[in-house]
């Protein structure tokens, strides 16, 4: 199964438009990381179906995803897509409220759906609240480019693995960073500083009072004592932090690339930070979980849970 890793560290000839050797495609078995990341690449270069030349053996697939509609076009799957919000969640463009809603909704009833069992519960808690925060930023950054896509997919003999991704094509870690006025240094930097509990770029500098207004008003006529609406879904707003924290609490792995750099999580626990060979515009994320992983992690008590919410939003 290839996947995000797989497709960002591959030594290949690349170009700055059109297509290029990115979108060729070695295997059969693709992960949700890697059909994210190639759609947003695709899009944000206008091509078509017929320009990616995806091959025979893995287009069937492609067009069961919905990678047609994911580039604008028309969608020619001849079947009812019976598994969508059990098995997996499509490839869906993150461009308005309703889109991202729907795309969290559906990965969320899949989390719910295949993570069933009691000794899940903790898991399905945690994740599908860090799912909608998630998109729901992604959104917000990626500035309509952002595609998020989930499958789950058997690791026999009595198991399976499940991952979730979102990549987008906007400004990235460093130069959103940058772009309200911090200093950082590199990519792996600025990485390490969006992992790092507290941390974001949009501080609760907005009065929570303040009379709400359509996403879609020029200004606000009210001043100071009106906001516009960018989102309303109503998510903690944690951040990357509470995910990563997830993803090491449940034995999962994480790859988080940005820029140059791509930050790896195994289940192990170790991070390790990579080089890449083909910089991402934007920001990649995936997410995958084994079952039984899942299943032998112990509970933590629900106490130190509120305790490090009341205290991350203390800090804030």
């Amino acid at each position: 199964m290839d996947g995000l890793y797989d497709l960002l560290n591959r030594q290949i000839q690349t170009s700055n438009i059109g297509r290029d050797g990115f979108f060729d495609i070695q295997n059969n078995y693709l992960s949700p990381g890697f059909w994210t990341a190639y759609i947003a690449r695709a899009r944000a270069r206008n091509l078509t179906l017929e320009n990616l030349a995806i091959p025979n053996g893995t287009l069937g697939y492609a067009k069961a995803i919905a990678i047609e509609r994911a580039l604008g076009q028309a969608d020619t799957y001849l079947h009812e897509r019976i598994r969508a919000g059990a098995n997996y969640s499509p490839l869906v463009l993150l461009e308005s409220r309703e889109e991202t809603d729907g795309a969290t909704g559906e990965i969320n009833q899949c989390i719910r759906g295949l993570f069933d069992e009691p000794q899940y519960e903790e898991f399905v808690s945690s994740i599908c609240e860090l799912v909608g925060d998630l998109l729901d930023n992604v959104w917000a950054h990626g500035k309509s480019t952002g595609f998020s896509m989930a499958q789950k997919w058997r690791d026999p003999p009595d198991g399976f693995l499940f991952e979730f991704a979102v990549a987008d094509c906007g400004y990235g870690f460093l130069r959103e960073l940058q772009r309200v006025g911090m200093h950082i240094a590199d990519d792996q930097a600025a990485i390490e500083w969006c992992i790092k509990p507290g941390n974001s770029t949009k501080k609760r500098n907005i009065d929570e009072w303040a009379q709400r207004l359509p996403s879609d008003m020029m200004g606000s006529p009210m001043g100071r004592f009106g906001c516009i609406v960018e989102s309303d879904n109503h998510h903690m707003g944690l951040g990357l932090a509470k995910l990563i924290t997830a993803v090491e609490q449940f034995h999962g792995w994480c790859w988080l690339a940005s820029g140059h750099s791509m930050l790896c999580i195994s289940p192990d626990g170790q991070r390790t930070y990579t080089n890449l060979p083909i910089p991402w515009q934007g920001v990649a994320l995936a997410c995958r979980f084994d079952s039984k992983r899942v299943a032998a992690t112990p509970s933590q008590h629900i106490e130190d849970e509120f305790e490090d919410i009341l205290a991350q939003l203390i800090k804030d």
